[in-house]
């Protein structure tokens, strides 16, 4: 099990280059996680309920103690910074591909 641990802020580690190696590492190792016990539900295994749902619902739970233990204004943080790398990966990506075009 992985538990983060403080880091001296002056080394002379990328801190960001680890950052998004572990958010790499963490997704997919969610999704094959949650991809994997999916397709090995029976189809009746939550009647009524999306087993995706469940899931998700699930993971939450796992996830929440550390989140807690985090606090709020942490998982706010990091839920911003998470959905700030997305759209800036996007808006970098749209600006790739049209250079692209105009080569």
């Amino acid at each position: 099990m992985h538990t983060p641990q403080p880091h001296p802020i002056a080394d002379d580690r990328d801190q960001v280059r680890e950052f998004v190696e572990t958010v790499l590492r963490t997704g997919f190792m969610l999704t094959d996680l949650l991809g994997n016990i999916l397709d090995a539900l029976p189809d009746d295994a939550f009647p009524g309920e999306s087993p995706a749902e469940v899931l998700v619902d699930m993971l939450a739970g796992s996830i929440r103690p550390v989140a807690d233990a985090a606090g709020p204004h942490a998982v706010l943080d990091a839920t911003a910074l998470l959905g700030a790398m997305a759209d800036r990966t996007l808006l970098d990506l749209r600006a790739a591909a049209e250079l692209a075009r105009r080569r």
